[in-house]
């Protein structure tokens, strides 16, 4: 499992491959496919989450962070590598599943202007549903279209959970809470298959929390997220049954 950066820095994050500012100049008649799916997120088996996903993304997957700093939460979506259990041939999400943010604000990404405060959105232009000339496109008239002011939106949204959630996964790293672990999912025809480079709460960490500890996770609005985080866990028996679907 590898972490997945959110802004374009010298590593492009996950899905994006070539993220390019939007502007009315380059951008004036592209748009995205209406008729999109995700097929994109077909070839990875872990998505990273943000703290207000959590309640939700609890009930379908297992909820692991990262092995090394910075400290990320992932939703476990495959055990095996490059295979995402969660959709369909057609790249179809499944049916009643919650799907991460991450997923649903591709192909848009914010990147960080160096020694700047400010933030510039972007459109990854090697999407499958981005279209050059489209009928719902990004700007009328030279002026953000309604889609893509709702994008803006989103993303804002996105990009200030992950800052509550870059100092929740520090403040797990500070105090010692992770130990590293690995999944193994049993098929029917004998075989295994094991995933590794992830960490978990150390659930006796959560036992011997100092009186101090819980105040500034309740403080802060963390200390519902160790529960959410522990029960996502029950979601791993659901991943073995998927994969021995899929290899029946």
């Amino acid at each position: 499992m590898t972490e997945q950066p959110t802004a374009t820095t010298g590593t492009l994050p996950l899905f994006y491959k070539n993220p390019m500012p939007l502007e009315p100049a380059r951008h004036g008649n592209a748009g995205l496919n209406p008729k999109s799916d995700f097929a994109f997120a077909r070839d990875t088996n872990a998505i990273a989450l943000t703290l207000s996903e959590f309640a939700l993304a609890a009930r379908h997957y297992p909820i692991v962070f990262s092995a090394l700093a910075p400290v990320v939460p992932f939703a476990v979506t495959g055990v095996r590598d490059n295979e995402n259990l969660f959709l369909d041939k057609n790249g179809q999400w499944k049916e009643d599943v919650y799907v991460p943010a991450y997923v649903r604000r591709y192909p848009f990404i914010f990147s960080e202007i160096p020694n700047s405060d400010r933030l510039v959105l972007c459109v990854d232009e090697s999407a499958a549903h981005f279209e050059q000339n489209s009928t719902q496109p990004f700007f009328v008239d030279g002026k953000p279209s309604e889609n893509l002011q709702r994008a803006l939106k989103f993303n804002e949204m996105f990009h200030s959970n992950l800052q509550d959630t870059r100092a929740f996964g520090e403040w797990l790293e500070t105090n010692g809470m992770l130990e590293e672990k690995m999944a193994r999912a049993e098929l029917p025809n004998g075989s295994s298959y094991t995933l590794r480079g992830f960490r978990l709460i150390n659930t006796d960490k959560v036992r011997d929390l100092k009186d101090e500890q819980i105040l500034e996770l309740h403080k802060r609005g963390w200390l519902p997220l160790l529960h959410f985080h522990l029960q996502s866990l029950s979601n791993w028996a659901n991943l073995s049954k998927m994969i021995a679907q899929v290899a029946a």
